[in-house]
Formats: C-alpha cells, sequence, structure tokens
C-alpha cells in the first residue's frame, strides 16, 4: 500500500514537472515571437520614420502622431499622412481643443480645433461704408478692412466689384446663426458649413464673405479675379474644393481670410491651407 502510494506521488511529482517544463517552453517561445514582433515593427518604425523625415512639411515633434496615424491608415501616401496630422485630423473635431492664440494676429488659427472665448472681440474694428460693404455685418480688423478696400479698389479697375457681405461677427451673432442651421439641417449637417460659437472665424474679424454666399459665385468674373488677386492683399481663399477634410468644411468660394501679404503668398504658391501653413511655418518655428 505505501509502495503504490509512494508511486502515485512520484507520477503526481512527474506530472507538475513535465506541466511545469512545457508551460516554461511555451512562455518563452511566446517571448521570443514577441520580442521578434517587436523588433520587426521597430525595424518598420524605423524604415517608415526615415522615409516621413524626407517629407517637406514633417514635424519632429509629430513623429509619433505620423507613425500611429500611419498604422490605422495603411492606404494613405506619406505626404497625405503629413498634412493630415499636421491639421490635427488624427484628434476628435470639437472634443480635442484648446485656446486660440490670439497673440499670433493675423495668423491666428481658428477653426474645429482652436476656440475663441465667447468675450473675446477685437480692439481695432472699423466699418467699411457702403462703397465696400453690401451686407449688415460690415466690421473687419483696421489692417484687414484697408487690404480689403485696396483690393476691392484694384478690382474696380479691372471692371471688377468686390465688396463685404458679411465680416465680423460676435459670439452671440454666431450663437443665434448656428442654432437656425441646427434647427433647420441637423447638427451633423450644419457642422459641414457652419462654425459652432466661439470656432468661428469671423469672431476674429479677418474674415470677409464677398459679394455672394452662394456656390454660384465660383462662376462669376469677381471669383476668378480673386483667385489670381487676393493673395497680392493678403487674402486667402480658406475653405478651397479640394481640401474640405483638411479645413473641415465644405468648398466655400465666397469666403476670404486675411493672413497678410507674405503667408498669402506662401500659401498661394505652396497650395497649402491655413491649417497646414500655421502648423510648420508657425508653430514649428
Amino acid at each position: 500500500m505505501k509502495k503504490r502510494k509512494k508511486k502515485t506521488i512520484i507520477i503526481f511529482l512527474f506530472i507538475i514537472i513535465l506541466t511545469g517544463s512545457i508551460l516554461f517552453i511555451f512562455l518563452n517561445n511566446t517571448k521570443e515571437i514577441k520580442n521578434k514582433e517587436l523588433k520587426v515593427n521597430k525595424v518598420a518604425d524605423t524604415s517608415l520614420s526615415a522615409k516621413l523625415k524626407n517629407e517637406k512639411y514633417y514635424i519632429e515633434n509629430n513623429l509619433d502622431r505620423y507613425l500611429k496615424y500611419a498604422g490605422e491608415n495603411t492606404d494613405l501616401e506619406l505626404s497625405k499622412i503629413i498634412a493630415d496630422v499636421n491639421s490635427n485630423l488624427d484628434k476628435t473635431k470639437y472634443e480635442d481643443t484648446e485656446k486660440t492664440n490670439i497673440k499670433d494676429n493675423n495668423l491666428m488659427l481658428v477653426n474645429k480645433y482652436y476656440y475663441l472665448t465667447e468675450n473675446y472681440e477685437p480692439d481695432d474694428l472699423i466699418t467699411l461704408t457702403a462703397k465696400y460693404n453690401t451686407g449688415i455685418n460690415s466690421k473687419m480688423r483696421k489692417e484687414a478692412a484697408d487690404h480689403f478696400m485696396k483690393m476691392s479698389d484694384a478690382a474696380t479697375l479691372d471692371n471688377i466689384t468686390i465688396k463685404n457681405a458679411s465680416g465680423y461677427r460676435s459670439y452671440s451673432y454666431q450663437v443665434n446663426l448656428y442654432d437656425k442651421y441646427v434647427e433647420r439641417d441637423g447638427k451633423k449637417a450644419a457642422d459641414t458649413y457652419s462654425a459652432r460659437p466661439g470656432f468661428s472665424e469671423h469672431q476674429t474679424g479677418l474674415v470677409s464673405d464677398i459679394n455672394q454666399i452662394d456656390n454660384s459665385f465660383e462662376n462669376t468674373d469677381a471669383f476668378k479675379w480673386l483667385q489670381n488677386n487676393a493673395y497680392k492683399y493678403g487674402f486667402i481663399l480658406r475653405f478651397p474644393k479640394d481640401k474640405e477634410d483638411i479645413t473641415g468644411y465644405q468648398y466655400e468660394p465666397w469666403h476670404y481670410r486675411y493672413v497678410g501679404e507674405y503667408a498669402a503668398e506662401k500659401m498661394h504658391d505652396e497650395n497649402l491651407t491655413l491649417e497646414e501653413y500655421y502648423a510648420y511655418y508657425v508653430e514649428n518655428n
């Protein structure tokens, strides 16, 4: 009886040792596989990093975000990865937000990631006369207004009429406007063409909706003139047709933003939105 009990204990101990050995070998192999995967991923990341660094608008501080975004969007070209991340498309609109740096002055960025406070109002607003204005929102910041008037005068010499249809809008004005659009079209649709209060560029006093707030404006001589000349006076087409994903808004041929002559020319020559320019030429410096 004692011999049988002893034999049972030996068998039991053998099973425990065997099981432990198998488990040790399995865990060790698993660890080796993971280490190999990490090495492969590290090599892949290193290779991708090197390629990303050769892209024109690469920003060193965004490298980890580029790599993460690339892993989630494997079909994108490197230039698109750079542009999207620089424009914060890897973040959530209206959630991953921060206050606009108003010290950037003419280049301050206001979009679905950067906002102005409820009490922000430029202290240098001036009112455009009827010669330059047709709408009820007739104010712009002085520098922007001065350049707008110069642009309008130059257009007149070419038999083109350029007038402001909507300039500065207060926070409270945007509340009423946005709520009206939400009630009419629903929040999802409204967000494609109207800014939420605090996230509207019009509150900067640096914006002019020109002549007619309608897509048909694209077919006018005034629009064609602006395409060729607006940047010379410091204005850019803020929401171009081919970059809706970056700006977060549908194409608006009437919406022009003052950024200053140097920046406007740079954006015009390099086909950049304000989001792309701001990330690389403002924040990156």
